[in-house]
């Protein structure tokens, strides 16, 4: 679910709740927590560790920053079907690309200073999650990425004070982001900051088209997309879905290639062809095929026109 902090004053009920951190006999109820990642800056370090806090992390839209525990509250169904939406069409091109996969939020991101955030949405490489995605601690059974995804979504919300999202944005690129992608909804924007220049955001409005460098090479969307109410499956898959059918096209244009050329060959030297002849046309690209092509016209012998074909 996406997340945003508490705008009231008013702090959450505590229902009973009562957490001994690190050990000590000073027990911190909901009323003790901070209402926003400002305030827990604001105060020393605070008694709770991403061990002993794991349990609520998982169950509860929290996220900890310097040792403090953060309520959020809940948002609204605009906000998560933009999010879904970005979700989609995010998985698709990085499946499609080769690339990796995107994630909902609530996925549990440990900060190199050990505050732990979690995205509206991300993108995490194959290679990223086989590597930092490990056991919140030894012997647990409780996975979470030890690091930032390589493209985090943030989508803004009215509470949030532009000051914490600098933070967050520092945290992420600390912590190994590549690019961050700040979402408002109601102004139909996004700004995408990079980790060459994190303070520096290129806005784009919906008229644009954005693209995901370097994590999702050739890849690029019309921004109107993401907060578009009316789009159909094939214009979800986008871009990719016309890769698709080139792909395709292009197969079914190689697979008939070879089939004439058997014809071809057959006909120019009338000779048994060799039984693994398919098999070897199977191997040639279209480049090759087309040379193969001319070659059926103007090799005098069947052995001569084999010794172009790979083994």
């Amino acid at each position: 679910m996406v997340t945003r902090t508490l705008s009231s004053r008013k702090r959450p009920p505590t229902n009973g709740l009562h957490n001994q951190a690190n050990g000590t006999k000073n027990f911190k109820t909901k009323q003790d927590w901070p209402l926003d990642l400002g305030e827990a800056y604001q105060r020393d370090r605070g008694p709770y560790t991403l061990h002993n806090a794991i349990t609520l992390l998982a169950e509860e839209p929290l996220e900890l920053f310097n040792g403090w525990l953060v309520w959020q509250a809940m948002t609204d169904a605009e906000e998560r079907r933009i999010a879904a939406t970005i979700q989609v069409i995010l998985d698709i091109a990085a499946r499609a690309l080769g690339f990796g996969q995107a994630y909902p939020d609530q996925l549990e991101c440990v900060m190199v200073n050990q505050d732990l955030l979690k995205p509206d949405v991300c993108v995490i490489s194959k290679e990223r999650y086989e590597q930092q995605v490990e056991p919140e601690a030894p012997g647990s059974e409780h996975l979470v990425l030890k690091g930032s995804p390589e493209l985090v979504v943030e989508i803004r919300s009215p509470s949030n004070r532009r000051t914490q999202e600098r933070k967050k944005r520092k945290s992420y690129f600390e912590s190994g982001a590549e690019v961050i992608w700040d979402v408002d909804y109601q102004k139909r924007k996004i700004w995408v900051y990079e980790v060459g220049t994190p303070d520096k955001g290129q806005e784009f409005t919906e008229q644009d088209e954005i693209s995901c460098k370097p994590l999702l090479a050739g890849w690029k969307r019309k921004v109107e997309d993401f907060f578009s109410k009316d789009l159909s499956a094939e214009e979800i898959v986008g871009q990719v879905a016309g890769q698709w059918r080139a792909e395709s096209k292009a197969e079914g244009e190689i697979e008939a290639l070879r089939n004439i050329l058997i014809i071809q060959a057959e006909a120019r030297f009338g000779k048994e062809l060799p039984e693994n002849l398919e098999e070897r046309l199977n191997h040639c690209k279209l480049e090759k095929l087309i040379e193969l092509a001319t070659l059926v016209a103007t090799t005098s012998s069947l052995a001569d026109w084999l010794k172009a074909l790979p083994d």
